[in-house]
């Protein structure tokens, strides 16, 4: 019964990094690094899984810093189990990886490594004990993180309600997690480029907004950021005006965020805001397609529109790789 629940978890894991296209799932969340009692806490970590088997896969964890920073490094085939009520479980074992910096290469020896997936929240939890290079002391990295879910599709947006703009694919990164007994939700806006706008061809960065929670009256999960203290880029050339600053939101206007689900698929995501005194409000609105390697067509279409990127940027015909044309994708070779 355990490999065929093992079975399962592995064709869903499969599933999952097809529709990412990269191979990898990424989990973000709170870590903490400690060695000989101090404690150094980091609020955002990312951690990636890549599966090589139906019983092992590769993670990597990020760079960490404490008494001295630690370059990201990978675990290979680290061995899990399918338990009860739809857990994954890394039972407790040693590990060993080489990083190199500056032109030196280091040794790391894990002398524990144990974690959780729980698939019902989508929760990753590690916990590792190694020795970096020639540090005498062990470190212990800890980490519970939250699974990130890519979600590219067009976007329409429009400036002020007058001048209407549209990116043919952008790629959005949403998470849920539980904080206490409330689901939220943290929405990374990608980088995206607008062309032939009133003010030239127009980049807009990217930021993160965090602590969405679900409006039922709205249908989604929705959150004011105005007063949050974000900021963004905004690069404007060849137009009526020049820009290349960083900005910030308008604390005065309406700034605000919506993402709407169908089942267990985002939908829909609108953004509505205002930067710095600029006298418009600018909406995005995203119509999630579908996201996945079968819905890549095997060709390009000369010819038939300007082709992007998964992240939204103008490519040419030299470009190789998965393109969106006009909202489909394409594999060009």
């Amino acid at each position: 019964m355990k490999k065929f629940f093992t079975l399962i978890f592995a064709t869903m894991l499969a599933s999952s990094m097809s529709a990412q296209m990269h191979g990898a799932l990424k989990f973000s969340g709170a870590s903490e690094m400690a060695v000989m009692g101090q404690n150094t806490p980091c609020e955002s970590d990312t951690v990636k899984f890549e599966m090589v088997s139906m019983s092992a896969g590769n993670i990597t964890l990020p760079a960490m810093e404490g008494m001295a920073t630690i370059p990201s490094f990978t675990i290979e085939n680290v061995t899990f189990t399918k338990g009860e009520n739809h857990v994954i479980t890394m039972a407790e074992q040693t590990f060993s990886a080489k990083v190199t910096v500056n032109n030196e290469e280091k040794s790391i020896t894990g002398s524990s490594l144990t974690g959780t997936y729980n698939m019902a929240d989508n929760s990753l939890t590690l916990k590792v004990v190694f020795q970096y290079g020639k540090m005498p002391l062990p470190l212990t990295y800890s980490i519970k993180s939250y699974y990130i879910k890519e979600v590219s599709s067009p976007i329409a947006v429009s400036i002020g309600g007058m001048m209407n703009y549209e990116n043919a694919g952008v790629t959005y990164q949403v998470r849920k997690y539980m904080d206490g007994e409330m689901q939220k939700m943290d929405v990374t806006v990608p980088t995206y480029t607008l062309d032939n706008t009133v003010m030239g061809n127009m980049t807009l960065g990217t930021y993160t907004i965090k602590g969405l929670i679900y409006d039922e009256a709205k249908g989604g999960f929705y959150r004011d950021y105005k007063n949050d203290g974000l900021k963004f880029h905004v690069v404007c050339k060849g137009g009526s005006m020049n820009m290349d600053n960083d900005y910030s939101f308008n604390a005065e206007k309406d700034n605000n965020i919506l993402v709407k689900y169908e089942g267990s698929k985002v939908s829909d995501i609108i953004n509505r805001f205002q930067m710095g005194a600029m006298p418009f409000y600018i909406s995005t609105n995203f119509k999630a397609v579908t996201n996945g390697i079968g819905a890549v067509k095997g060709e390009t279409a000369k010819g038939k529109g300007k082709m992007y990127n998964l992240q939204g940027q103008l490519v040419g015909d030299n470009y190789k790789g998965v393109v969106i044309i006009n909202g489909k994708k394409f594999l060009k070779k």
